[in-house]
């Protein structure tokens, strides 16, 4: 073979390689731009209005037979004021009727659940068996039950815990967290309610709601129109919303750090990315999409769920996947 034919063989085995290659450098861009190009509609879309249900009946915790019902039919909410949801079952506490029911939203059914009056509800979590954590501020403690309705614990202590407003389930572990308004800090239980810690931050000045995100917890300071975020140790790691929430209520964080804030003062759900205001969805309405005062905000998967309290319904929303690009608003 001669030096010229050598030559030819490896420009020629060049451009092949630059076909191959190049191709995939424009897919590769191709997506992003795709996703970018998704993410110019509202992180929020619309999804489903839920404004009640068909009541069904469920057999009793000690029986196989149904239990029975004092009202049959359909039955609209009156006032919810708190949802969570797993899976195809979501609770609604309704405070206009003083009762939870848990919700089958793949039969589109309902049920009261529990013999037990919500009318001091004031937080709810629901566990990964189903079971539902309850935040009670006239009975000063969280009573877990299971997912037939059966009060399984209750977690309380008078030093520690005057008025829960919020509670989670740290999964890893098994322990519960409490945020009480009275003391402004947040209790943390083991499994069995005893009181392990108290997490205070510094830089807040009251514990309304709280969220659980990669940066650790997220508290709603009501009183210092900010969100303050603080690892699992306590200590304060930076805070948002300062000067773009006028009266925030309700609080969810989503697995991409992006924060969902309900705020009153409009009627909307302010959205943080990297610690800025990135979007404000909704408005004041009964139209899809505008909201008469937000008192809830559940995130499941990439569904978001938001107790539209005046509106008596609860609104559903697909979370747009973030932008690989993500700017703050100017």
């Amino acid at each position: 073979m001669t030096a010229c034919e050598a030559g030819r063989r490896r420009q020629s085995l060049c451009n092949c390689l630059i076909f191959l290659v190049v191709p995939l450098l424009c897919i590769n861009a191709a997506a992003q731009t795709a996703d970018c190009a998704i993410n110019k509609q509202p992180v929020l879309i619309p999804w489903t209005t839920l404004a009640g249900a068909r009541i069904a009946a469920r057999p009793g915790p000690l029986s196989a037979l149904p239990r029975k019902l004092d009202f049959a039919g359909y039955l609209p909410w009156l006032s919810p004021t708190l949802v969570a949801a797993r899976g195809n079952t979501m609770y609604v506490v309704d405070g206009g009727r003083r009762q939870i029911f848990q919700y089958d939203l793949a039969q589109q059914t309902m049920t009261p659940f529990a013999e037990y009056s919500a009318g001091a509800v004031s937080g709810i979590t629901v566990a990964p068996d189903l079971s539902l954590y309850v935040a009670d501020i006239n009975a000063r403690q969280v009573l877990h039950f299971s997912v037939d309705g059966r009060l399984l614990r209750t977690f309380g202590n008078d030093l520690e815990v005057a008025r829960p407003v919020a509670v989670l389930l740290d999964e890893a572990s098994g322990n519960i967290l409490v945020a009480d308004s009275l003391y402004n800090h947040v209790v943390v239980f083991n499994s069995l309610g005893r009181v392990l810690s108290a997490l205070q931050s510094s830089e807040g000045r009251s514990t309304e709601a709280m969220a659980r995100g990669p940066d650790g917890l997220y508290l709603l300071d009501r009183l210092g129109k900010q969100v303050v975020v603080i690892g699992q140790d306590g200590a304060d790691r930076y805070i948002l919303g300062n000067g773009t929430l006028m009266n925030p209520g309700a609080i969810a964080v989503d697995r991409f750090n992006r924060v969902f804030v309900s705020d009153s003062f409009d009627n909307t759900i302010k959205i943080y990315a990297h610690g800025q205001l990135v979007a404000s969805f909704g408005g004041t309405g009964a139209t899809s999409a505008a909201f008469n005062r937000i008192t809830s905000l559940w995130l499941e998967q990439n569904m978001l769920y938001v107790a539209d309290s005046l509106n008596a319904r609860i609104q559903t929303f697909r979370l747009a996947p973030p932008c690989v690009k993500e700017h703050p608003l100017d």
